[in-house]
């Protein structure tokens, strides 16, 4: 893997969830996740016609260009809903169970076997899941909801990678960006409109524009395109082990910068997830050595 475009991603994932927590104070989540994808469609767009590099008359291509725009715009309406209600040193512990979701996934679709570690694996980030979920009941009407919906973006979103990694073989990173951030645009804007959300009534603060233009041109326009490569070039399940280490620098992070509460359960169920992905990457790395002794 690619240690440069790893470690971008590591840092972006890791600042994320705070952003998408800041873009929607006082704004209406539906319309700040369009004004995410909109803004980034339109740089990625402009790009690609400069360098004219690109052709996007390729049906592969818009089917690669669906499957990611239709998982990432998902994911990212839930998580933009569910970033109201919860804090977002959670939503980072909570997607860092990609790994484990994208095994399960990469299982099914892939055939990739779960080893016996995998599967300990699995239970033990299930496990910080439940610590997590149970603190939660008592939250107010929107903190279980919050929990489960984020549950959700984590599925859809590792869904889609692994579904990328079977259709994008041999197509341009920045292509499939371009048309996926088109149809995130589409999916997100109508969304909006047709959920007749109205425009604030104030403008937004300048932390708030801040956050929606570094998620688009940073997290999207960049990112996206840094992440597909990555999937198109390794296991999605190793793509996925990027966010080992995102949940405790963002909740942390979350604690430092925006006053969040780190609960004793909050706490403890992060270690329990982190504990499982640790043995997760274990188990591959163990996997990668018997490999190479054969």
């Amino acid at each position: 893997m690619n240690t440069l475009s790893a470690l971008f991603l590591t840092l972006l994932w890791s600042t994320t969830p705070l952003a998408i927590k800041w873009s929607v104070t006082g704004m209406p989540f539906s319309l700040a996740v369009t004004a995410r994808f909109t803004l980034a469609a339109l740089v990625v767009w402009l790009l690609v016609q400069l360098r004219r590099h690109a052709s996007f008359t390729s049906r592969a291509l818009w089917r690669s260009g669906l499957i990611a725009g239709t998982a990432s715009a998902t994911s990212m309406l839930c998580t933009y809903w569910a970033s109201q209600h919860v804090s977002s040193g959670l939503v980072a512990v909570l997607f860092g169970l990609i790994p484990l979701m994208t095994a399960l996934f990469a299982w099914l679709w892939l055939g990739e076997r779960l080893r016996a570690g995998e599967l300990g694996a699995i239970v033990c980030g299930l496990s910080g899941l439940a610590v997590i979920f149970a603190g939660h009941l008592h939250s107010g009407p929107g903190g279980w909801l919050g929990v489960a919906v984020i549950l959700l973006a984590v599925a859809l979103q590792s869904a889609g990678a692994v579904l990328l990694k079977r259709h994008s073989e041999g197509q341009s990173a920045s292509a499939i960006n371009t048309c996926a951030l088109l149809i995130c645009a589409m999916i997100t804007g109508g969304v909006w409109l047709f959920g007749g959300t109205p425009l604030p009534q104030a403008p937004p603060e300048p932390r708030t524009l801040a956050a929606i233009l570094y998620l688009a041109i940073v997290g999207s326009a960049l990112g996206f395109s840094v992440y597909y490569k990555l999937i198109q070039n390794c296991r999605p399940i190793s793509v996925a082990l990027i966010s080992l280490v995102t949940p405790a620098s963002a909740l942390w992070l979350g604690h430092a910068v925006n006053h969040e509460t780190v609960s004793a359960q909050l706490a403890t169920g992060s270690v329990l997830i982190l504990a499982g992905l640790g043995l997760h990457l274990l188990n591959q790395r163990q996997a990668a050595a018997f490999s190479t002794s054969r």
